[in-house]
């Protein structure tokens, strides 16, 4: 499945594909919560990266953050940190 979108002021565009039956999958781990106050639903596209194809990557910023997990439920040892990054158009965020 070809998945399409964009930011809302539509400087940055992108096509990826997807193997999923359902483009948008429910994510409850524990950066989702954070960052979005509940499950991480249009962020988890299972797109496959070698895909992606993105028009305006010059408006894309990159937020980057190091947590410290806890044990529950992330099967990572208490204490280890781990970087994730989130992409937002530096625009209209």
């Amino acid at each position: 499945m070809k998945l399409e979108g964009g930011c809302h002021c539509g400087k940055v565009r992108f096509t990826v594909d997807s193997n999923a039956p359902y483009p948008f999958m429910r994510c409850y781990c524990s950066i989702c919560r954070m960052t979005a106050g509940s499950g991480g639903y249009g962020i988890n596209l299972s797109g496959r990266f070698e895909t992606m194809k993105i028009v305006g990557a010059e408006s894309v910023s990159t937020y980057q953050v190091e947590l410290c997990r806890t044990a529950h439920g992330t099967g990572a040892p208490e204490g280890e940190l781990t970087t994730t990054r989130r992409a937002f158009c530096s625009h209209c965020s």
